[in-house]
Formats: structure tokens, C-alpha cells, sequence
């Protein structure tokens, strides 16, 4: 782990009686949350914090030109009028919960956001839609965008991962339940909430959190971050105007853990241990290809294949997958080597392995620009097969491994245990500047784009966070 000047921040309560007088998790949570400076967070996070913000608003500025985009923006607007806080892309203003509920569906919409890998949790969607808002609004500072950005990080991160992969399991999506409170910690911060009001607005973020896992090829999942970053905002706000909650949302009898995992977390993976010690934002992972973080290694195996085969000469393909993802992206089998739509698409090993193969590239255009009817990937991906891969360590990591039988008999074969863009095989800042400006120049110049990139390299030195703001007020042709 990164070193770091320890934060003043209490033990962890485990499961003691709020009565011993010990701190329960949310309390924790919340010292953490007030205590933060830039000063106590190692210079490595820092750097990483920006690289993902800066690959967020990318993502979102693609995702103004798609149908979704404008569809959320019409129902932010409609749901009050003017305010204090720009949607991206669009410059449209609206008040703080509203833009936050737009921006966390932009910044999702494309599914190009990153991830945290154990945790399986959208880190920044949720929490850079609620900071930006809160920090337009009140005219605050870049540094302060900043360190409620890495509270929030750090603490979706820690919810999230405590439950170890079981929440898809159940059927409900990391990013809009952990999302929620994440969003409310960070805009708390911000709203210069105590730490009760922090405490509080955990627990009315909680009887807000979402995340329903029955899509039916909808929109539904683009719109739970969105949803997380409005529902934690509205939460700050009650609690900041003296609305009460519960002090023990986490570990409570009918609190979080309960009620989605039938158990508390264990002590190693509590969400408030080692606080300000332990980094989990160290592990989430930039994506290099639009799709399902899951898919990704199999990407890369594909890729790596592809000058190995004659494409006419593929006879079969296997792709061993795990058997908790085989309902997310391997089956139902008919939908995923045919797929009804661009989002069916990113959610198919076969249709994504296919495309790796048949085209040598996975990007923005693969499934939105070109379509996904090309005959060529359909007659791979119909050769694509998932079976249970008894090798995987999942959720440790996302491996992936492609299997080719050729007419010749000959088989070739590729492991990736984990992904480009994971932590073990990370992104380089250049690299993301790369992602980014081909994502934000879909829809503005290079030359404003690069502007951006400028203004969150120094983020920590805007006097006014509506600087960056107005860099993103971008016309949409």
C-alpha cells in the first residue's frame, strides 16, 4: 500500500452495542470523511484521483450525443427549473440534486467508466456527479472538489467491497447502492456538514439506495449512478436542515449488511478499517474498451490471438468464465451471439471476443457507430461457447482465456489473469489524456479538449471550480 500519514480516526466498532460508547462504522466513516486533506493522502492517490476524473468527464461528453443523454437531460430539467449547477456537455443549468442525477448518467451511459475490481463498484460516476454540482454551486475551490472526490472514492470503495462480490449475486448493482453513500459523505463534505449531519445523511442515503439488477436490455443500469449521486445529494441536504437519522445504517439489525447480505461484512474487509492507512482507490481500474469490465481479459486474449489465426479457419472458440458472471455476460446464449442491441452487445463474451478477432479493435465506434448486424463478428461470435472456468479467481480479479480450434486441428490458446487498465497493468496518464480526448473531441474541439486536461492536471490550483464548468459548457451540434 501506498505510505501515508495516518488520519486521527477512532478503532473500528465492530459489532459492540452503541451503548459500550464506541464508534459505530458510520461515525468512523465520517471522521474520515471531515479529516481529509490533501496533505494526508499520498501523492500517488492524488494523481490517480485526477486521471479518473479527468477519464469521467470524457466518457460524459460522449455521452452527450446519444439518445439517453438527451432523454436525461430533458427529465432533469423537467423536474424543477433553473439552478446553480451545470450538466456537462449540455451547459444547461439545474439545481445541484438535478445536474447530479444527468451527469452520473452521462458519465455511466457508455459503460467506458472505470471500476473497482474486487469491490465490482463504478467509483467516480456517482461521486463526481454529486461533487461537481455541490462545488459549482457554491462557488468552492478546486482543492476542495478534490478532497471530497478521494472521500468519496475511498468510502464507495470500502462499502462496496465488504460485501465481496455477493451483492450481483442477489441481484443488485455495487454502484447504486455503495454509489449512494459515497455521493452523501463527499457532498456533506462539501456542504460543511458536522459530523452527526454527516452520520445522518448516511442513514437517509441508505433508505434511498437502489439498484435493481432486472434490466431487460433498458436503460436502467446507465441511470443508478445518477440516481446515487441525486439520492446522496437530497440525503446531505435533509441532514444539513436538521432531519435525523440512524447512527448504525451499516451494522445495524436492519441495516445495510442485513438486509442485502443476510450477515455482517467480516472484520477484514469492515469498511472503516485502517482508514487513512489502507487505500482501496488503488484499486480501481480505468477501462480501455467500452464493454463490461468483466470482458475485458478476454479482450486482450483476443487481441493477442488475432495475428496467430485465419479467421475462415476457426472452427470453435471457448471462453471458460466463471459461473457468477455466466448470467451477466454468457448467457442467455441466443442474446449474446446475436445481441439485440449496443448494450447487449457490451454485456456478450462471444460478441466482443468475436469483434476483437474479426476487427482488431473494441471502441466507442465498434458498437455505436458501425452497428452491431456485420455478418463476419455474427459467425464468430456463433462460434463462441462459455463454460465454467474452475481457475478463476474471481472477484480477486477478472481473468480471461480464449480457446481457439482451428481446421487443421491445431488449438492456441491465451490466459490473461487480468485485464489492461487494472491496477497490476494500469493506465498511464498519457494514456488516459489518449482515451480522453478521443472521447470529448466526439463531440468539441482538440484544442478545448486539451484545455480540460490542463485544468485537472492542476486541479488542486483553481480558485473557483465554475472555471472548469465553463470548460465543459460544450456546443452541442
Amino acid at each position: 500500500m501506498a505510505d501515508a500519514t495516518e488520519l486521527d480516526i477512532p478503532a473500528r466498532a465492530t459489532d459492540r452495542p452503541l451503548a459500550s460508547g464506541a464508534p459505530t462504522i458510520s461515525e468512523n466513516l465520517a471522521d474520515f470523511a471531515l479529516q481529509l486533506r490533501l496533505g494526508n493522502v499520498p501523492v500517488a492517490i492524488v494523481a490517480k484521483a485526477k486521471a479518473h476524473l479527468l477519464d469521467a468527464l470524457g466518457i460524459a461528453l460522449a455521452s452527450t450525443a446519444f439518445d439517453f443523454g438527451r432523454s436525461i437531460l430533458a427529465a432533469g430539467s423537467e423536474l424543477s427549473g433553473t439552478g446553480r449547477a451545470s450538466v456537462i456537455g449540455f451547459g444547461t443549468k439545474l439545481p445541484p440534486a438535478n445536474a447530479a442525477l444527468v451527469n452520473g448518467t452521462l458519465i455511466h451511459g457508455l459503460d467506458f467508466d472505470d471500476t473497482h475490481i474486487t469491490a465490482i463498484h463504478h467509483a467516480t460516476a456517482p461521486v463526481l456527479a454529486a461533487v461537481l454540482g455541490a462545488a459549482e454551486a457554491s462557488r468552492l475551490t478546486g482543492r476542495d472538489l478534490l478532497e471530497a472526490f478521494i472521500v468519496g472514492l475511498e468510502i464507495g470503495c470500502r462499502i462496496a467491497d465488504a460485501a465481496q462480490g455477493e451483492l450481483h449475486v442477489r441481484g443488485f448493482h455495487p454502484t447504486g447502492i455503495a454509489g449512494t453513500f459515497a455521493a452523501t459523505y463527499a457532498a456533506g463534505r462539501l456542504h460543511h456538514a458536522d459530523r452527526d449531519q454527516l452520520v445522518f445523511s448516511a442513514s437517509l442515503a441508505g433508505s434511498q439506495a437502489a439498484g435493481l439488477l432486472e434490466l431487460g436490455g433498458s436503460w436502467l443500469k446507465r441511470m443508478h449512478p445518477g440516481w446515487a449521486a441525486h439520492a446522496g445529494y437530497v440525503a446531505s441536504v435533509m441532514a444539513r436542515n436538521g432531519f435525523t437519522g440512524a447512527r448504525t445504517v451499516f451494522e445495524g439489525e436492519h441495516g445495510f449488511y442485513r438486509a442485502h447480505l443476510g450477515k455482517l461484512p467480516a472484520e477484514e474487509v469492515a469498511p472503516d478499517r485502517r482508514l487513512g492507512q489502507e487505500w482501496l482507490i488503488e484499486g480501481i481500474a480505468l477501462k480501455p474498451y467500452p464493454c463490461c469490465h468483466f470482458i475485458h481479459a478476454f479482450v486482450d486474449a483476443a487481441l493477442a490471438l488475432r495475428n496467430e489465426v485465419d479467421i475462415s479457419e476457426i472452427v470453435r472458440i471457448d471462453c471458460p468464465l466463471t459461473d457468477r458472471l455466466m448470467p451477466l455476460v454468457g448467457e442467455p446464449r441466443e442474446i449474446r451471439i446475436r445481441p439485440r442491441n449496443p448494450y447487449d452487445a457490451m454485456f456478450s463474451v462471444p460478441y466482443v471476443v468475436a469483434l476483437a478477432l474479426v476487427e482488431g479493435v473494441v471502441d466507442l465506434a465498434s458498437f455505436h457507430d458501425k452497428g452491431i448486424a456485420d455478418p463476419a463478428v455474427l459467425a464468430v461470435a456463433a462460434k463462441v461457447h462459455c463454460a465454467p472456468d474452475p481457475a478463476s479467481d474471481f472477484p480477486a480479479h477478472f481473468p480471461g482465456e480464449v480457446r481457439i480450434m482451428l481446421a487443421d486441428g491445431r488449438e492456441v490458446v491465451r490466459r490473461e489473469a487480468t485485464s489492461l487498465g487494472t491496477p497490476d497493468r494500469a493506465l498511464s496518464w498519457e494514456q488516459t489524456v489518449a482515451k480522453f480526448i478521443t472521447n470529448a473531441t466526439r463531440v468539441t474541439s482538440e484544442n478545448r479538449a486539451q484545455q480540460i486536461v490542463a485544468a485537472v492536471h492542476h486541479l488542486e490550483e483553481m480558485q473557483d471550480v465554475s472555471e472548469l464548468a465553463d470548460l465543459l459548457h460544450i456546443v452541442i451540434n
